[in-house]
């Protein structure tokens, strides 16, 4: 994979959406520190306003790095500018660069790092080598080997004639090249007590530091990873992967384990090629910024996000089987602890059920008494049959279901969630093909159970639902705008709001709706990554050596995380709100297999569900004393 003359190779790696970019500064996305970053600027900003993380790495300092980018992003995505060679890392909104992260060294560190440095410019010299102490930045001590007026400030497009220099400079003293030099530095720093000491060069300059740019990547691998972004939705981007001078090029140490599922380009010269892994494209700054641009243009048309295809994160379910379709809707579907939606593929079918439930919402009487069926907004288009080749991934890692089609007069692709960060609320995004026959409007009422009110107005529809007590009231709007490919994005955002005891109005819900809409997807889509990130901080379990049995237990935690609200009261009912099975009754039993769980994980749905518990004490006491019977009896509308 390591030829700028392998286009297919190139459109396999970059012909689709990245999540986060984390790039080298000086000749990856600038030729020199003196280049107008004016069009960089205006990509990165607007990349940050469409949900994309963007991450600088580079060995200069904050001030050189934002003096001549001059980004000021408004998010939903992160500008991160890790500087010093990892020993720094700024935050970058609108207010400037904001630090969030330094690497302070001890005094016996500063004057072990100057030990280090003296020394090795001692050894260099006693062999006939001139060399110059440039710059005691920090956590490091910087060398020039080649301190020559025409060397001064080489830029990174001529590389390769400055490693010839430097050689041929180094062979004069009897060196055979910057490996030697390296090796003196490392022995040096080592004599000084530093034994974890960083020794990198640039072809000019050899640094004796505390830190490179691994460190900077494992900060930004598990910045990432709290923002709910996997390695494998993201773009690593740098000018020296390979070797130089028989010494790892600079932007290798940006390929750490933690990493090894992300992408990584090379827009440099790379004179002894690439290492495995890391596609050369070559073409310098120019190639850079046009990857930048693409990644934007993706953005702007809608693309379906990306997401990371880690086995253990992922459970994946290809065609349409009619024998196992209702415990795969079931398995699929989407829960925030107070909206459960059924994981039904597009085109409908015969076993079709895109159901949706509200927590804690019934209709009916007595042992009759169900969960209210609600508008369901799954629907996307009227088709029905068997989609060609069917596949549908629930990513546990964020919540999100991701499906995807061969069908030609169906959806190619789509992501859907149920909003942990905002619960009630949904998102949908969906590529479909020009001419799509699709569903009228964005909420359709569930099958037998007409609305008690509805109304539309445009692109947005409402629907009442009463039940015997209370009710639920839906309103969703979509979009759909044409593509230049022949396919078009459909884009549905959708809010319900429940209440057990009264019948919500229509105004609460598009008050909610709107908030929605002028948050916008990829915030919306970022804010449930986040969300999801924590939760898992405090609840994954990791199991070495074996992946079905990992994956499995991260799924049951998925739905018991999924389960319960995490404020007021949760009603979790025997089958969640994953479908009608038991009517979504409750049973004790949850306070036995559930509960211990969200005690140890997730202790505010844990207070929440005994919330709920708590509230109807008092109603159940009086059962059981009507019935001549000490302690208390379970509702019978509402639990058993």
């Amino acid at each position: 994979m390591t030829g700028a003359g392998n286009p297919d190779a190139i459109d396999a790696v970059l012909a689709r959406r990245f999540e986060a970019l984390i790039f080298d500064w000086d000749g990856t996305a600038v030729p020199d520190r003196h280049e107008d970053a004016t069009r960089v600027r205006h990509l990165i900003e607007e990349l940050c306003a469409f949900g994309m993380h963007v991450a600088i790495v580079s060995g200069t300092g904050v001030d050189n790095i934002d003096g001549q980018l001059q980004a000021r992003p408004d998010g939903p995505g992160t500008l991160v500018l890790a500087v010093n060679r990892g020993s720094e890392v700024f935050a970058v909104d609108q207010t400037g660069p904001r630090l969030v992260q330094r690497r302070v060294a001890t005094h016996e560190e500063d004057n072990a790092l100057d030990r280090a440095a003296a020394e090795t410019v001692r050894l260099l010299e006693s062999r006939g080598l001139r060399t110059e102490l440039v710059s005691t930045r920090l956590n490091r001590r910087k060398i020039d080997v080649i301190p020559e007026p025409e060397w001064q400030d080489p830029p990174k497009a001529i590389i390769d004639r400055l490693l010839d220099a430097v050689t041929e400079h180094l062979h004069t003293a009897g060196f055979s090249g910057l490996a030697d030099v390296v090796a003196i530095a490392e022995a040096s720093a080592r004599a000084a007590g530093l034994v974890d000491a960083r020794v990198t060069t640039d072809v000019k300059h050899v640094e004796i530091g505390l830190t490179d740019k691994r460190d900077a990547a494992h900060w930004i691998v598990g910045f990432l990873g709290e923002q709910g972004v996997g390695p494998g939705t993201v773009l690593v981007a740098g000018d020296e992967f390979g070797t130089i001078g028989g010494v790892p090029g600079s932007d290798s140490w940006m390929l750490i384990p933690d990493a090894q599922r992300s992408s990584a380009i090379s827009v440099g010269i790379e004179p002894t090629g690439t290492p495995p892994g890391v596609l050369h494209l070559g073409g310098g700054p120019a190639r850079f910024v046009a990857l930048l641009a693409d990644q934007l243009e993706r953005r702007r048309r809608g693309e379906v996000p990306a997401f990371d295809e880690d086995p253990a994160w992922i459970l994946t379910f290809d065609g349409l089987d009619p024998e196992r379709e209702r415990s795969i809707q079931a398995l699929l579907a989407l829960s925030d602890g107070r909206l459960g939606s059924r994981g039904s593929a597009f085109v409908a079918g015969a076993t079709a059920e895109p159901l949706v439930h509200a927590a804690g919402v019934y209709d009916g009487e007595g042992s009759q008494t169900h969960l209210l069926a609600c508008p369901t907004w799954q629907h996307v288009t009227s088709l029905r049959g068997s989609p060609d080749r069917l596949r549908r991934v629930l990513d546990l890692r964020t919540g999100v279901l991701y499906e995807s089609s061969a069908n030609t007069h169906t959806v190619r692709r789509s992501a859907r969630f149920s909003s942990l960060a905002r619960p009630g609320s949904v998102a949908l995004r969906a590529e479909l093909p020009t001419g799509t026959a699709l569903e009228s409007a964005a909420l359709v009422a569930p099958e037998g159970h007409p609305p008690s009110a509805a109304g539309r107005d445009g692109d947005t529809t409402w629907m009442q639902m009463a039940a015997s007590q209370g009710g639920v009231v839906a309103a969703a709007s979509q979009r759909s705008r044409p593509q230049q490919s022949g396919a078009e994005v459909l884009e549905r955002l959708g809010t319900y709001v429940a209440d057990p005891e009264q019948l919500p109005t229509q105004a609460v819900a598009l008050e909610r709706l709107h908030k929605l809409e002028q948050a916008g997807f990829e915030r919306l889509l970022g804010e449930h990554r986040s969300a999801w990130a924590r939760r898992w901080h405090d609840a994954d379990v990791t199991i070495g050596g074996d992946e079905h049995l990992q994956v499995a237990l991260r799924f049951g935690l998925w739905h018991v995380l999924s389960a319960a609200a995490d404020a007021g009261e949760a009603a979790v009912g025997a089958r969640d709100l994953t479908g009608s099975a038991y009517h979504g009754h409750v049973f004790w039993d949850a306070e036995l297999f559930v509960l211990p769980v969200l005690v140890a994980t997730h202790p505010a749905a844990a207070r929440a569900m005994l919330e709920y518990r708590i509230r109807r004490l008092p109603a159940a006491r009086a059962i059981a004393r009507a019935e001549h019977r000490v302690g208390s009896r379970a509702l019978p509308r509402l639990d058993r």
